[in-house]
């Protein structure tokens, strides 16, 4: 069984040298006395960054303005760390590499929650639509963590002056810094989720806050590896079996049912199933949710 994000990653470096013709001297990069072999080497990055910049500068400067950090290296755990987007299983370099001719799209959309300080909600894509506010989520490797449902306190007065998942706020006890509740809320029957409902709990609340009358739709996008090998194939399949159904729990669970009718969101799960990341097509969509 896939145990981890790093072997998924490694399937999908796998994919890059076979079907793509990446070079295998593409990927390993150096920094802090450290080598990260599944992310493109600083020369390779570079080039992807200088080719962004000259056929895309819009979406260059979004992720070079954007909070994220994702065109530039960071302080982690082990030292300063390669930046996000020369991952092989980066989420933002899939959505750029899938998204990136889609009219109006704009990436790294900031959402800011009223009332709530810190860094607002990001999502990875947003398009703006006559009918429509369409906002986009997308995770390749992030579904491999496991996650509790822990909130900041300054959420519950959020809850309770807007009258919105009362019952997570009921877990909250005052003075303290955070609050967990419990997943079974969300139709989970365990103490953790590869879905990470925090997130998409906040994520709801910055697009209520940013759309205004018209409605709005939050779409989750996934990135499947095709890949021959039988085994493989087949533990993919069942993790994205068990991601699909964590899903539909929570989507169709009764907070996140009654949030969305009240403020005119429909909710989405998709995922893009290529050997490569690639264009999203009709041809190369699998239907979540």
């Amino acid at each position: 069984m896939i145990k981890d994000s790093k072997e998924f990653d490694a399937i999908i470096k796998a994919n890059l040298i076979k079907f793509d013709d990446v070079p295998a001297d593409s990927f390993g990069y150096e920094i802090n006395d450290r080598k990260y072999d599944n992310y493109y080497t600083f020369n390779s990055f570079e080039a992807f960054k200088a080719d962004m910049k000259e056929a895309y500068p819009q979406h260059y400067k979004k992720y070079d303005d954007g909070k994220g950090g994702e065109l530039d290296e960071k302080m982690g755990r082990y030292g300063l760390m390669p930046p996000k987007m020369a991952s092989v299983a980066s989420s933002s370099r899939f959505c750029y590499l899938a998204l990136r001719d889609v009219a109006g799209i704009e990436f790294e959309k900031e959402c800011k929650i009223k009332g709530i300080t810190g860094t607002a909600p990001q999502l990875d894509g947003y398009i703006e639509q006559d009918f429509c506010n369409v906002f986009l989520e997308v995770k390749c490797h992030e579904f491999f963590d496991s996650h509790k449902l822990i909130m900041k306190n300054k959420y519950l007065t959020h809850f309770k002056e807007n009258n919105i998942f009362l019952d997570i706020a009921s877990n909250a006890i005052e003075g303290e810094e955070e609050f967990t509740a419990p997943l079974s809320l969300f139709g989970i029957d365990k103490e953790t989720s590869h879905f990470d409902v925090k997130q998409f709990i906040c994520h709801l609340l910055g697009i209520a806050a940013n759309t205004g009358e018209k409605p709005a739709k939050l779409v989750y996008m996934f990135f499947i590896p095709d890949v021959e090998n039988e085994q493989t194939k087949k533990e993919i399949k069942e993790f994205f079996d068990l991601l699909q159904g964590e899903i539909k729990s929570i989507f169709t669970s009764e907070p996140i049912v009654k949030f969305c009718k009240e403020n005119n969101i429909s909710l989405s799960a998709i995922a893009e199933k290529s050997k490569t990341m690639e264009t999203l097509t009709t041809e190369n969509t699998v239907v979540l949710f």
